[in-house]
């Protein structure tokens, strides 16, 4: 409750400090005062240690607080037992088990007001003259396109310019979040007052003079595509039959038969975003960005748009920020060195080699990498890949499995393993 109510006191302050801003029917913009500024980070601050103390609630209530052996395995009576003393059997379990797993699979409809539709309307109303566009892709469906212009001098409205930047969002990244707005904040480290006004991409670039498009890859959001059997519409449009029958449909629709994006349908939406914002928006300096696994459909998207000769000269600059070399690499590092077979072998026809199509887009273009990443580790990131595949394997026409764990060299392993020594001083020979 204390936290419940210096939230609210927060609330209360900054409405009747902010309230000339709030009130202002003008429509021109004016700077906030210091004193507001203060109050609404007091607020982002209660706020967020009320959301981090919910969350260690909701966490703790999950434990087991019953009684129980401590180590070993458990046998079929110490599983009874707890069961008994409820008043449950085994059947009990099950259906409680299959309780928690099936909202997983079939998520029941939200009820509360504070989803994505209400972080697009903050979103939408912080930037004016933003819009949403409708794209068709080729293979059936559309994407949701949201379209952000550069920021107009004071008294002027915003328009669509000839600069534009193309966003493709990394993992989990939606458009609905990508303009700082949500719990998690923005993509850009604040300043060291934290005060900075720029918290994500987006604010950077409309503040350089660019225009910016967002979009959701089809399988995301409110973009969509068509799965087999013709299956697939946008969220939302489903009529939702509930009932048992109902959950079945949805489950076995959403697995055998719903659309599943595929890095082949990133780099499809990224291309046909790109030329539709070429095309029929007009837009003669285009720059690509992508975050992450942003990478995948960026660096196609240039490579693509490179070597045509309509669009190669409106096509300014890539980069490709903090992605990977191939999501191979990735999972050998993070999971372990069997991980990138069995990616293999459970997607084989899936093609992360974002080495390849970095390195072909003939464009100027740039790699961003943090050293210190906790998941795309140093030796997995696009930037050690190209290093390998020039120093390495130079000459070799693919980039594909670059970046994989290898095995140390047999020198190397001699020396250690079985004469304890240096490298230079074990006696095979380097050849």
């Amino acid at each position: 409750m204390q936290k419940v109510s210096k939230v609210l006191s927060a609330i209360d302050q900054l409405e009747a400090q902010a309230k000339p801003l709030l009130e202002n029917k003008s429509g021109n913009s004016q700077p906030a005062s210091m004193s507001v500024l203060m109050v609404a980070n007091a607020l982002g601050m209660a706020a967020s240690e009320l959301r981090d103390f919910v969350e260690s609630l909701m966490a703790g209530s999950g434990r087991d607080q019953g009684d129980g052996d401590e180590g070993g395995d458990p046998d079929d009576d110490s599983l009874r037992r707890p069961l008994e003393e409820r008043g449950g059997t085994l059947r009990d379990a099950v259906t409680s088990g299959l309780s928690s797993i099936l909202p997983m699979l079939d998520p029941p409809l939200g009820k509360s007001i504070f989803g994505f539709d209400l972080l697009r309307g903050c979103m939408l109303s912080k930037y004016r003259g933003s819009r949403q566009i409708w794209v068709k892709r080729e293979d059936g469906g559309k994407i949701d396109v949201i379209h952000i212009p550069a920021k107009a001098g004071i008294g002027s409205l915003p328009r669509p310019g000839k600069k534009a930047v193309l966003y493709c969002n990394p993992n989990a990244g939606l458009i609905e979040v990508a303009a700082g707005i949500g719990l998690s904040g923005g993509n850009l480290d604040p300043d060291s007052d934290g005060s900075t006004a720029e918290k994500c991409w987006t604010d950077f670039y409309t503040n350089a003079g660019f225009d910016v498009y967002l979009f959701n890859y089809a399988g995301f959001g409110r973009s969509y595509g068509i799965g087999y059997c013709g299956v697939g519409k946008r969220g939302g449009d489903e009529v939702y039959i509930p009932g048992a029958l109902g959950r079945i449909k949805r489950i076995l629709q959403s697995t055998f038969c719903g659309f599943k994006p595929t890095p082949d349908t990133m780099r499809a939406d990224g291309l046909t975003v790109a030329s539709h914002i070429i095309s029929q928006l007009g837009v003669e300096t285009l720059v690509i960005h992508g975050e992450s696994i942003g990478g995948v459909a960026a660096s196609a998207t240039a490579k693509q748009l490179s070597q045509s000769a309509l669009t190669k000269d409106k096509l300014a600059l890539l980069i490709c920020d903090r992605t990977f070399c191939n999501l191979e690499a990735v999972a050998q590092r993070l999971v372990g060195g069997w991980s990138g077979y069995a990616i293999r072998a459970l997607t084989p026809l899936w093609s992360t080699d974002v080495a390849n199509d970095f390195i072909a887009a003939a464009c100027p273009k740039i790699v961003a990498n943090d050293s210190a990443d906790n998941i795309i580790f140093d030796s997995a990131s696009l930037k050690a890949g190209i290093a390998f595949w020039k120093e390495i394997h130079r000459g070799a026409c693919s980039t594909n499995g670059v970046g994989w764990m290898m095995e140390a060299p047999i020198q190397y392993r001699m020396a250690v393993d079985y004469e304890n020594v240096s490298v230079n001083g074990e006696d095979f020979g380097i050849p």
